[in-house]
């Protein structure tokens, strides 16, 4: 296993984003002067070489339309220049104020957008501001990447006073995480007794002159709004107006900084393409959408897209939406305020697992409710693999493993304890999960718990502390899907409900600490490697995440070692190839193989300071062998065989504490544990292998976990592995002066723990 040394600092920066096309470059461009459009006529507006924006290589924009009819309400398309005229919906226009639309625009190859007026209006008033834009090409430095979530209300009803302004916090609510967030994508709901406008911006930063959403006398109005985040993590509301007005905020989205420790997307813009047409949605009933595959979207992976939702009602009311698979109704959409005239609203909304968004009609009528798509969004590529994605095969049954090696980590220290717990998992043959907590001084008091319930589950748990400390623990259930169980308090250790992670994976689970956050690592029955990243400290996992890595063994746990830019990723492949990557903002680079095929089972890796590892591994003939990252990180091609001792299974490995060399620890043929170790700190020559057990201690059925811990009387390493009973064993370094010389080989003290009630 790797070394339990913390080996994140404070300041370790996760790298940036390469530049690609399709990420989201952020600015604000009010057009100085208004457009006016005439009764089936159109308008041209370039959007290129003005306010920031690039003069050549744009392809989209994100452009807020606000709109007011001379005589009746109607409607203003917006589409690339070059293109025919689509029959789609865009922004919708009345008489008695000024309605706003913010789409995502495709722009025209010669950097134009066209706006057509399909209204009866004599002439439509046009004022556009442009929101930020994506290029058709890498740009000069990264941008941003988008990540859609479950819409969810995060401001409710708050008053906003007249010429004041409210500021709430974007950042750490609503799905949103507390950092790496460039912008917030929302809907804004308004009301007030008299006509005013609201303008959303970053907090601290000086009001812009443009309008986010202008409201008059009436029903709700709504706009979707992108705005900056402030260095404090909000977003301001300012009224513009002589009259309070209220404001509720709906999140759906928002944009993921260039090194933001998340997974993103790339904008890809379409000809607007209309997928629904006047479907009727019942009273307080729901319907699915289904874009995969039509509207110039692919049929499979794609997270979100960019979609306008035109509705019209004989009455009023809100259609409100949420990813297929959600439970509820859903968050605010587009409201219907007037009584059958058309009103829309933009959405980069999230899809369900099964690539579909629910439109729920909350009002007391029917309401007709077209669709049109405008843009999609597809994962940023790993930059490891050109293989197409490969989508794990259905749930299957993994079958049990006794003899799997134990989890094992310290937790942290509790306001009134006087050691810091040891805390073990592991699974039996039958498929029970056993967690036990150790205190290093009194190895007889070890208390035990059953935790799996109902269900069963098969290899090797992971362990892992969440930022507030509580304990979690993820098991690979024989069903093939990843379970969750997470401590509701530590002090008393209290444990919460198991959660299913629903997506079937070959390999079982390993996990390591990115910053404040988790990450899971596993892979599919099709040799795929996937991600489970908690998106903000103790958040929730809400769903694996395809790194474009294949081709990789079911058969070996990926082994995943924080370092200072990310985390450091050794998998095997099916040709038996040991590759490295950094996994890194949800997505994996620099893949490199450091071995020939032949290789199989788990790697142990240690971590020296200045973030340089050395990983072991077992050869085809049973032999340890070893290399280590050179001054630069390179690795060397050649390997180096750790002594003569035949090894049954994987090697463990941890730095010790005692003398800062690398400890090495195998079951042998014989099922008996054997431990070599360096001569020199960091040098790579060994000791000769000695049985680290003592005549009388039990044989090994597992695979030993060598793991670093703290006591009253110091730091020290210790291991533990089970024999063919289920009966857990720890051996304790002796730590006199002999033991920590650099001569010296250790020498242990065996205790047989006692058993788990239900095996006694």
């Amino acid at each position: 296993m790797a070394s339990a040394v913390e080996i994140r600092t404070a300041d370790a920066a996760v790298p940036e984003t390469p530049a690609a096309a399709g990420q989201f470059y952020g600015l604000r461009y009010p057009f100085p002067n208004y457009v006016d459009i005439a009764k089936g006529a159109t308008a041209t507006l370039d959007v290129t070489g003005v306010g920031g924006i690039p003069a050549s290589g744009v392809d989209s924009v994100w452009l807020n339309l606000a709109t007011k009819g001379s005589d009746g309400a109607g409607g203003v398309i917006a589409y690339p220049s070059g293109a025919a005229q689509p029959v789609v919906s865009g922004a919708r226009y009345v008489t008695d104020g000024y309605n706003g639309d913010l789409l995502l625009v495709k722009v025209g190859a010669d950097g134009k957008i066209k706006l057509a007026n399909t209204g009866p209006a004599t002439s439509v008033r046009v004022y556009a501001t442009v929101h930020g834009y994506t290029l058709t090409a890498a740009g000069s430095a990264p941008g941003s990447t988008y990540v859609g979530v479950s819409p969810s209300r995060t401001v409710n009803a708050v008053s906003v006073p007249a010429g004041g302004s409210y500021s709430f916090a974007a950042t750490g609510v609503g799905g949103v995480p507390s950092a790496g967030v460039s912008h917030l994508v929302f809907t804004l709901v308004g009301s007030a007794s008299a006509a005013t406008s609201l303008t959303a911006y970053p907090s601290g930063a000086s009001k812009p002159d443009d309008t986010s959403l202008s409201l008059r006398a009436g029903n709700y109005l709504d706009n979707l709004v992108l705005s900056g985040v402030g260095s404090d993590g909000k977003v301001t509301i300012a009224n513009n107006g002589t009259v309070a007005a209220t404001a509720w905020v709906y999140v759906s989205g928002y944009y993921a900084s260039k090194n933001a420790a998340v997974t993103a997307s790339l904008t890809h813009p379409v000809q607007p393409t209309r997928i629904v047409s006047e479907h009727s949605i019942a009273a307080n009933a729901d319907y699915t959408v289904a874009p995969l595959g039509n509207g110039g979207v692919p049929a499979s992976g794609v997270p979100a897209v960019g979609m306008n939702v035109t509705v019209k009602s004989a009455d009023n009311g809100v259609v409100q939406g949420r990813p297929s698979g959600d439970s509820g109704a859903g968050a605010w959409t587009v409201g219907y305020p007037t009584p059958n005239v058309y009103n829309a609203g933009f959405i980069a909304a999230k899809l369900g697992a099964d690539g579909k968004v629910v439109l729920h009609n909350s009002g007391d009528s029917a309401v007709s409710v077209s669709v049109d798509v405008f843009a999609y969004f597809t994962p940023t590529p790993t930059g490891c693999s050109t293989a197409a994605a490969v989508s794990p095969a259905s749930a299957r049954t993994v079958p049990f493993e006794g003899d799997s090696p134990t989890a094992v980590m310290q937790a942290s220290a509790t306001s009134g304890g006087s050691e810091r717990l040891i805390q073990l998992a592991y699974t039996d043959a039958i498929g029970q999960l056993r967690h036990g907590v150790v205190n290093p001084t009194a190895l007889g008091s070890t208390q035990w718990t059953a935790v799996q319930g109902t269900e069963a589950y098969t290899g090797k748990p992971a362990l892992a502390e969440q930022a507030d400390g509580r304990l979690q623990l993820l098991a690979h259930n024989v069903s093939g899907n990843v379970w969750t169980l997470t401590q509701t308090s530590r002090d008393p250790a209290t444990w919460g409900s198991w959660v299913n992670v629903d997506k079937p994976m070959a390999s079982h689970v390993t996990v390591a600490r990115q910053d404040d956050t988790l990450v899971a690592f596993a892979v599919d029955s099709a040799g795929t490697l996937w991600a489970l990243p908690q998106y903000a400290p103790n958040g929730t996992y809400t769903g694996w995440i395809n790194l474009g890595v294949t081709g990789l063994s079911t058969a070996s746990t990926p082994v995943a070692v924080p370092v200072s830019s990310g985390v450091k990723l050794f998998f095997l492949d099916t040709s038996g190839v040991w590759r490295t990557a950094l996994y890194a903002r949800g997505i994996v680079s620099g893949c490199t193989a450091i071995s020939g095929p032949g290789f199989a089972g788990t790697a142990a890796v240690v971590f020296y300071p200045g973030s340089f590892l050395r990983v072991l591994v077992r050869s085809a003939d049973g032999h340890i062998m070893t290399k280590k990252q050179d001054g630069s990180g390179a690795w060397p091609a050649a390997w180096d065989q750790v002594g003569d001792q035949l090894a049954a299974g994987s090697p463990t490995a941890v730095l010790s504490p005692a003398t800062g060399r690398t400890e090495v620890l195998v079951r042998g043929t014989d099922d008996r544990i054997y431990s070599t170790g360096e001569t020199v700190q960091g040098a790579g020559t060994w000791r000769d292998w000695i049985s680290a057990l003592n005549a009388s201690a039990p044989s090994a059925a597992t695979d030993p976990t060598a793991f670093t811990y703290t006591r009253s009387d110091g730091d020290s390493w210790a291991f533990t592995y089970r024999t063919a009973s289920q009966q857990s064993v720890i051996g304790l370094l002796n730590t006199d002066a002999a033991a920590r010389s650099a001569a010296a080989a250790p020498t242990f003290t065996v205790h047989t723990l006692p058993k788990p009630p239900s095996t006694r």
